[in-house]
């Protein structure tokens, strides 16, 4: 072999040292990176499901104040229909006497309409 030939083939094993040292140092950052997107990728899931499960409790309770509003308000007109049946039963003439005079005053409400145009 000429000088030549041994350079090369003393520099393709260089190239071959120099490799496996890289594969071998890589090998150990790319473990340690792996490890350290996992711890980041589950703190970013933590976040996310408490968020999921913030989100959750902020509907559920805002579900269950519509529904108590909501029955309070059954409640109250059911309240309210009972104390007027309860007047008029107990004064059936001036129910009377109210309803004729709000039919008389929309009637005339109306007709007042119809005029002015």
């Amino acid at each position: 072999m000429d000088n030549q030939t041994k350079e090369r083939a003393g520099d393709i094993v260089n190239i071959d040292e120099a490799l496996g040292l890289l594969n071998r140092e890589l090998k150990g950052k790319s473990d340690e990176i792996t490890r350290l997107i996992r711890e980041k990728y589950s703190n970013l899931r933590d976040i996310i499901s408490g968020a999921t499960h913030t989100g959750r409790e902020t509907i559920e309770k805002t579900r269950q104040t519509l529904e108590e509003a909501v029955a309070k308000g059954e409640e109250k007109t059911k309240e309210i229909g009972m104390e007027i049946d309860r007047k008029v039963r107990a004064n059936p003439w001036l129910a009377v006497g109210v309803a004729a005079v709000s039919g008389f005053l929309l009637c005339y409400i109306i007709e007042a309409g119809k005029r002015s145009k």
